[in-house]
């Protein structure tokens, strides 16, 4: 595979977005928001499952190698990935004007989950919760934010990283495996150009990808430094998030959407790529 982006699987989905990697499958699974699908898909895009969530959903994480745990908008669910069916779990945001969007796994097994304005933009309204997979220990980590985005942590579990888009920074929270509980250190990167960060995942060095929505791109950044290590270009303006994966974990998937302002989109937008990291 050569270092370009190269389209992996497309269904038309108007945001695509969260690309979470399963060594267990060997396969990786992605949402389409506002068309109400979890995508399963292998590495070369050639076996695809589709699976109909109860409402728009704002993120997807593999509970082992056969269930999903994926927010939809009237809830958390877990899916059994060989029946297709899937069962309620709790609830964790009672604002119908809001719904889900980013989240995952904290290293002690928590879900975090992010919140944005449901079909409007919510600024301050929002935030990112924490709770146990059981429902227990609902509680808001990360208040006012206006769209809760990407989410990674720091190889020793010291640091949340965590984005609130229209700030243009990724921000390092100083985390309390123990309690779950943060505390805002300090801004690491901050986005320069027309684009905004949208999704992030680390490595296992402790460098972290942010997508740039409207910005063509995904970018890999030393949060330590704060310095940019390289950027790889999407033949896409609107690249949502990244994930890390493939038989010998040195591939980078990448989410893209159409335009959101009616302007017509590029080929393939909405699209899955992926390239040689």
């Amino acid at each position: 595979m050569v270092n370009e982006a190269q389209l992996v699987f497309y269904a038309g989905s108007t945001l695509l977005e969260g690309p979470r990697w399963s060594n267990e499958l060997n396969a990786l699974l992605c949402v389409s928001i506002e068309q109400e699908r979890i995508f399963l898909i292998d590495e070369e895009g050639q076996f695809v499952r589709t699976f109909k969530t109860h409402g728009q959903v704002g993120f997807a994480v593999f509970k082992g190698g056969e269930k999903i745990i994926y927010a939809a908008y009237d809830g958390i669910y877990e899916l059994d990935i060989a029946s297709g069916k899937d069962e309620f779990l709790f609830q964790a945001n009672s604002d119908k004007t809001l719904r889900y969007n980013d989240g995952d796994y904290d290293p002690a097994g928590r879900i975090l989950m992010g919140t944005t304005g449901y079909k409007r933009f919510a600024p301050g309204e929002n935030c990112l919760y924490s709770a146990n997979m059981d429902g227990s220990g609902i509680k808001k980590i990360i208040e006012k934010t206006s769209i809760s985005n990407g989410i990674a942590f720091s190889p020793d579990s010291r640091y949340l990283y965590f984005i609130d888009t229209p700030t243009k920074k990724v921000g390092r929270y100083v985390y309390d495996v123990r309690t779950g509980d943060c505390k805002l250190d300090k801004y690491v990167v901050e986005i320069d150009g027309e684009g905004v960060p949208d999704g992030m995942c680390a490595d296992c060095d402790g460098n972290i990808y942010v997508a740039e929505w409207g910005g063509y791109r995904v970018r890999k950044w030393n949060p330590s430094t704060g310095k940019c290590l390289k950027e790889y270009s999407i033949p896409v303006k609107n690249v949502s998030s990244c994930t890390i994966g493939g038989k010998d974990r040195k591939t980078l998937f990448v989410t893209t959407a159409m335009h959101d302002d009616g302007t017509p989109s590029e080929f393939a937008a909405g699209g899955l790529f992926k390239m040689e990291l």
